[in-house]
Protein backbone atom coordinates (compact mmCIF):
# COMPACT_ATOMS: atom_id res chain seq x y z
CA UNK A 1 0.00 0.00 0.00
CA UNK A 2 1.22 3.49 -0.80
CA UNK A 3 1.49 5.64 2.65
CA UNK A 4 -0.39 8.51 2.83
CA UNK A 5 -2.49 7.74 -0.37
CA UNK A 6 -6.67 8.10 0.04
CA UNK A 7 -9.37 7.39 -2.67
CA UNK A 8 -12.21 8.81 -2.40
CA UNK A 9 -15.40 7.56 -4.31
CA UNK A 10 -18.28 9.53 -4.72
CA UNK A 11 -21.63 7.56 -5.12
CA UNK A 12 -23.89 10.56 -6.26
CA UNK A 13 -28.19 10.69 -6.30
CA UNK A 14 -29.00 11.63 -10.21
CA UNK A 15 -32.48 11.52 -10.15
CA UNK A 16 -35.08 14.30 -10.50
CA UNK A 17 -35.81 14.88 -6.77
CA UNK A 18 -32.05 16.06 -6.97
CA UNK A 19 -32.61 18.60 -9.22
CA UNK A 20 -33.15 21.68 -6.35
CA UNK A 21 -29.72 20.64 -4.81
CA UNK A 22 -27.96 20.52 -8.49
CA UNK A 23 -25.76 23.89 -7.99
CA UNK A 24 -24.58 22.80 -4.34
CA UNK A 25 -23.74 19.55 -5.94
CA UNK A 26 -21.74 20.74 -8.62
CA UNK A 27 -20.07 23.77 -6.63
CA UNK A 28 -19.15 21.26 -3.61
CA UNK A 29 -18.08 18.32 -5.65
CA UNK A 30 -15.92 21.30 -7.45
CA UNK A 31 -15.11 22.82 -4.08
CA UNK A 32 -13.20 19.11 -2.67
CA UNK A 33 -11.52 18.51 -6.03
CA UNK A 34 -9.63 22.16 -6.11
CA UNK A 35 -8.81 21.87 -1.82
CA UNK A 36 -7.77 18.68 -2.43
CA UNK A 37 -5.88 19.57 -5.47
CA UNK A 38 -3.98 22.17 -3.64
CA UNK A 39 -2.65 20.02 -0.92
CA UNK A 40 1.20 18.97 -0.90
CA UNK A 41 0.79 16.28 1.59
CA UNK A 42 0.19 12.53 0.43
CA UNK A 43 -2.09 11.66 -2.11
CA UNK A 44 -5.19 11.41 -3.48
CA UNK A 45 -7.43 9.60 -6.48
CA UNK A 46 -10.79 10.25 -6.90
CA UNK A 47 -13.65 7.93 -8.74
CA UNK A 48 -17.00 9.51 -9.25
CA UNK A 49 -20.71 7.48 -10.30
CA UNK A 50 -24.35 9.21 -10.90
CA UNK A 51 -27.42 6.78 -10.38
CA UNK A 52 -30.94 7.20 -11.36
CA UNK A 53 -32.40 4.88 -13.68
CA UNK A 54 -29.07 3.81 -14.61
CA UNK A 55 -25.45 4.17 -13.50
CA UNK A 56 -23.14 5.96 -15.25
CA UNK A 57 -19.19 5.90 -14.08
CA UNK A 58 -17.73 9.51 -14.60
CA UNK A 59 -14.19 8.77 -13.09
CA UNK A 60 -12.30 5.33 -12.18
CA UNK A 61 -9.06 6.17 -9.90
CA UNK A 62 -8.57 9.28 -11.59
CA UNK A 63 -5.71 11.20 -9.74
CA UNK A 64 -7.22 14.45 -8.52
CA UNK A 65 -5.17 16.62 -10.56
CA UNK A 66 -6.62 15.54 -13.67
CA UNK A 67 -10.44 16.06 -12.39
CA UNK A 68 -12.08 18.97 -13.86
CA UNK A 69 -15.11 18.65 -12.65
CA UNK A 70 -18.95 17.27 -12.72
CA UNK A 71 -21.11 16.77 -15.36
CA UNK A 72 -24.62 16.33 -13.63
CA UNK A 73 -28.09 16.37 -15.15
CA UNK A 74 -30.58 14.97 -12.34
CA UNK A 75 -33.19 13.50 -14.30
CA UNK A 76 -35.56 10.07 -13.84
CA UNK A 77 -35.59 7.44 -10.98
CA UNK A 78 -32.98 6.33 -8.35
CA UNK A 79 -31.85 3.16 -8.82
CA UNK A 80 -28.95 3.41 -5.30
CA UNK A 81 -28.15 -0.77 -5.12
CA UNK A 82 -26.93 -0.42 -8.28
CA UNK A 83 -25.12 2.72 -7.72
CA UNK A 84 -23.54 1.16 -4.92
CA UNK A 85 -22.73 -2.44 -5.99
CA UNK A 86 -21.31 -0.84 -9.65
CA UNK A 87 -19.18 1.18 -7.86
CA UNK A 88 -18.06 -1.41 -5.46
CA UNK A 89 -17.56 -4.07 -8.00
CA UNK A 90 -15.43 -2.06 -10.21
CA UNK A 91 -13.38 -0.61 -8.12
CA UNK A 92 -12.29 -3.50 -7.17
CA UNK A 93 -11.13 -4.64 -9.94
CA UNK A 94 -9.15 -1.28 -10.40
CA UNK A 95 -7.64 -2.27 -7.67
CA UNK A 96 -7.38 -6.10 -7.96
CA UNK A 97 -5.20 -5.35 -11.43
CA UNK A 98 -2.65 -2.18 -9.66
CA UNK A 99 0.42 -3.72 -7.95
CA UNK A 100 0.08 -4.01 -4.23
CA UNK A 101 2.53 -1.52 -3.59
CA UNK A 102 0.54 1.69 -5.49
CA UNK A 103 -2.56 0.92 -4.40
CA UNK A 104 -4.17 3.45 -2.03
CA UNK A 105 -4.05 2.63 1.66
CA UNK A 106 -7.36 3.87 2.87
CA UNK A 107 -10.72 3.77 0.38
CA UNK A 108 -13.67 5.83 1.54
CA UNK A 109 -17.04 5.50 -0.42
CA UNK A 110 -19.66 8.74 0.25
CA UNK A 111 -23.26 7.51 -0.70
CA UNK A 112 -25.24 10.93 -1.42
CA UNK A 113 -28.75 10.70 -1.76
CA UNK A 114 -32.18 12.51 -1.41
CA UNK A 115 -34.52 9.04 -1.86
CA UNK A 116 -35.75 5.93 -1.22
CA UNK A 117 -34.26 2.72 -3.79
CA UNK A 118 -37.01 2.30 -6.64
CA UNK A 119 -35.83 1.25 -9.50
CA UNK A 120 -32.81 -1.31 -9.35
CA UNK A 121 -32.58 -3.91 -11.67
CA UNK A 122 -28.88 -5.46 -11.36
CA UNK A 123 -28.56 -5.54 -7.34
CA UNK A 124 -31.05 -6.14 -4.83
CA UNK A 125 -30.63 -4.28 -1.03
CA UNK A 126 -29.63 -7.38 0.30
CA UNK A 127 -26.63 -7.07 -2.26
CA UNK A 128 -25.45 -3.97 -1.76
CA UNK A 129 -25.54 -4.81 2.32
CA UNK A 130 -23.24 -7.91 1.74
CA UNK A 131 -20.74 -5.80 -0.07
CA UNK A 132 -20.37 -3.27 2.08
CA UNK A 133 -19.71 -5.51 4.99
CA UNK A 134 -17.58 -7.58 3.18
CA UNK A 135 -15.03 -4.32 1.79
CA UNK A 136 -15.89 -2.97 5.74
CA UNK A 137 -14.72 -6.29 7.27
CA UNK A 138 -11.83 -7.72 5.01
CA UNK A 139 -10.67 -4.01 3.34
CA UNK A 140 -11.24 -1.78 5.84
CA UNK A 141 -13.17 0.32 3.77
CA UNK A 142 -14.72 3.31 5.07
CA UNK A 143 -18.58 3.95 3.55
CA UNK A 144 -20.39 7.35 4.56
CA UNK A 145 -24.17 8.08 3.68
CA UNK A 146 -25.41 11.43 3.39
CA UNK A 147 -29.09 11.79 3.03
CA UNK A 148 -30.44 15.22 2.13
CA UNK A 149 -34.40 16.13 2.99
CA UNK A 150 -34.78 12.30 4.84
CA UNK A 151 -35.60 12.30 8.13
CA UNK A 152 -34.85 8.41 9.01
CA UNK A 153 -31.95 6.63 9.19
CA UNK A 154 -33.66 3.52 7.86
CA UNK A 155 -31.61 3.22 4.21
CA UNK A 156 -28.49 3.86 6.32
CA UNK A 157 -29.11 1.22 8.76
CA UNK A 158 -30.72 -1.30 6.15
CA UNK A 159 -27.12 -0.91 4.06
CA UNK A 160 -25.16 -0.98 7.21
CA UNK A 161 -23.37 2.12 7.44
CA UNK A 162 -23.04 3.64 10.30
CA UNK A 163 -21.27 6.81 9.49
CA UNK A 164 -24.23 9.14 8.56
CA UNK A 165 -25.24 12.50 7.91
CA UNK A 166 -28.51 14.29 7.65
CA UNK A 167 -28.75 17.87 5.48
CA UNK A 168 -31.53 19.54 4.26
CA UNK A 169 -31.46 21.73 1.09
CA UNK A 170 -30.21 24.44 3.24
CA UNK A 171 -27.07 23.06 4.50
CA UNK A 172 -26.27 20.41 2.07
CA UNK A 173 -23.21 22.15 1.04
CA UNK A 174 -21.81 21.59 4.25
CA UNK A 175 -21.14 18.36 3.81
CA UNK A 176 -18.46 18.85 1.58
CA UNK A 177 -16.70 20.50 3.98
CA UNK A 178 -16.81 17.49 5.73
CA UNK A 179 -15.32 15.65 3.41
CA UNK A 180 -12.29 17.92 2.18
CA UNK A 181 -11.48 17.68 6.25
CA UNK A 182 -11.60 14.24 6.38
CA UNK A 183 -9.57 13.65 3.68
CA UNK A 184 -7.14 16.55 4.78
CA UNK A 185 -6.19 14.68 7.58
CA UNK A 186 -5.47 11.50 6.29
CA UNK A 187 -3.53 12.76 3.28
CA UNK A 188 -1.42 14.99 6.69
CA UNK A 189 -1.25 12.80 9.67
CA UNK A 190 2.07 11.06 10.13
CA UNK A 191 0.75 7.86 12.40
CA UNK A 192 0.39 4.66 11.25
CA UNK A 193 -2.48 3.47 8.71
CA UNK A 194 -4.61 2.87 12.15
CA UNK A 195 -3.76 6.05 13.96
CA UNK A 196 -4.52 7.54 10.24
CA UNK A 197 -7.79 5.80 9.61
CA UNK A 198 -9.13 6.96 13.45
CA UNK A 199 -8.35 10.81 12.74
CA UNK A 200 -10.48 10.81 9.48
CA UNK A 201 -13.37 8.57 11.41
CA UNK A 202 -12.89 11.35 14.21
CA UNK A 203 -13.22 13.79 11.78
CA UNK A 204 -16.41 12.56 9.73
CA UNK A 205 -18.23 12.01 13.14
CA UNK A 206 -17.46 15.54 14.31
CA UNK A 207 -19.09 17.37 10.91
CA UNK A 208 -21.54 14.74 10.06
CA UNK A 209 -23.09 15.13 14.30
CA UNK A 210 -22.97 18.42 13.68
CA UNK A 211 -24.90 19.00 10.21
CA UNK A 212 -27.36 16.25 11.80
CA UNK A 213 -27.88 18.45 14.80
CA UNK A 214 -28.23 22.01 12.61
CA UNK A 215 -30.59 19.37 10.64
CA UNK A 216 -32.88 18.44 13.46
CA UNK A 217 -33.56 22.13 15.11
CA UNK A 218 -34.66 23.38 11.66
CA UNK A 219 -36.79 20.01 11.20
CA UNK A 220 -38.14 19.99 14.56
CA UNK A 221 -37.24 16.35 15.18
CA UNK A 222 -35.10 13.66 16.08
CA UNK A 223 -33.66 11.71 12.91
CA UNK A 224 -34.08 8.64 13.83
CA UNK A 225 -34.65 4.47 12.02
CA UNK A 226 -38.06 5.08 13.04
CA UNK A 227 -39.09 8.73 12.23
CA UNK A 228 -42.03 9.61 11.07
Amino acid sequence: MKENFIHVCFVVDESGSMYQSKSDVIGGFQKVIDEQKARTEGKCAISLYTFNGEVTQRYLGKDVSEVTGIDYNPGGCTAMNDGICTAIKEIGDWLRDMPESERPEQNLIIIMTDGEENSSKEYTLADAKEMIKHQTEKYSWKFMYIGTDITTTRDADNLGIKTMSFSTRNNYYKNYDTINAAVTSYRCCAGSSLQKAATMDSCLDTYSASITNETEKAIGKKITKDSQ
